[in-house]
């Protein structure tokens, strides 16, 4: 999040000042910035970011893939096309057999690429189906403090049976390695945490919720403010007043 504040906030200021197109592969890095925005934005849809994602990484995402979010919220589909946009197009899952490279037709180079890209997008919205479902059981849970299973479950539109092994996937979905931020913490090292916003338990047939506390944070706000006060004052200094 920080990484992307600090591009944003550097592309977003070199655009204005036109020093962007004086660089050699400007098109390639404003591609780039597109691709981490829209990848950005599904993440910040599926998981919750509530005091994590800076203020101007949020508003860059909300204006450039805002439309496309509102139409997920509607329940049309959006992912998909995020996410051909954005991933990488060489990744494969498994190293070719490249014995096959002197067979005739047995090793096609853009055909295995292809293939490996479709294999990547399915499997991506395969777990987007299942985010979907997710997302709209968190809805549910945030307007109540206590609600029954059974009462539950008919919201989602589940039996019992199939809604319990539901609320444990929820959990299990969200945890997540977190990491101090020592010097020498290596990167599969730290605690496991969760990135929901929301605790809940069940006890005798009803599920207990307690959301997080929401912490105002305003720290972002006058960074924001005093980062274009300074862009102002540079582009006031640079206004000749010679006659």
């Amino acid at each position: 999040s920080n990484m992307i504040f600090l591009v944003s906030v550097s592309f977003q200021c070199d655009v204005q000042t036109g020093q962007l197109r004086k660089l050699a592969g400007s098109d390639q890095f404003s591609k780039l910035y597109d691709r981490m925005t829209a990848l950005l934005a599904i993440i910040t849809h599926v998981c919750p970011t509530e005091g994590l994602i800076d203020d101007g990484v949020a508003r860059a995402v909300r204006d450039k893939h805002g439309h496309q979010l509102s139409k997920i919220e509607a329940g049309e589909e959006g992912y998909e096309d995020l996410f051909i946009f954005a991933c990488p197009k060489f990744v494969s899952p498994a190293v070719p057999d490249y014995g096959q490279a002197t067979s005739p037709g047995g090793f096609s180079a853009g055909s295995s690429g292809q293939d490996a890209h479709k294999f990547q997008v399915k499997q991506f919205m395969n777990e987007m189906s299942v985010q979907q479902t997710l997302r709209k059981l968190r809805s549910y849970m945030k307007l109540y403090t206590s609600i029954g299973v059974g009462k539950l479950a008919a919201f989602n539109d589940m039996g019992e049976d199939e809604f319990l092994p539901l609320l444990l996937c929820y959990k299990h979905k969200f945890i997540q390695l977190e990491q101090s931020g020592d010097a020498g913490e290596g990167a599969l090292e730290g605690k496991l945490g969760t990135a929901l916003d929301l605790h809940y338990y069940i006890s005798d047939d009803m599920v207990h919720v307690d959301e997080a506390e929401k912490q105002r944070r305003f720290e972002n706000y006058f960074m924001a403010q005093i980062v274009q006060n300074n862009e102002i004052l540079k582009d006031v200094e640079a206004i000749s007043t010679e006659g």
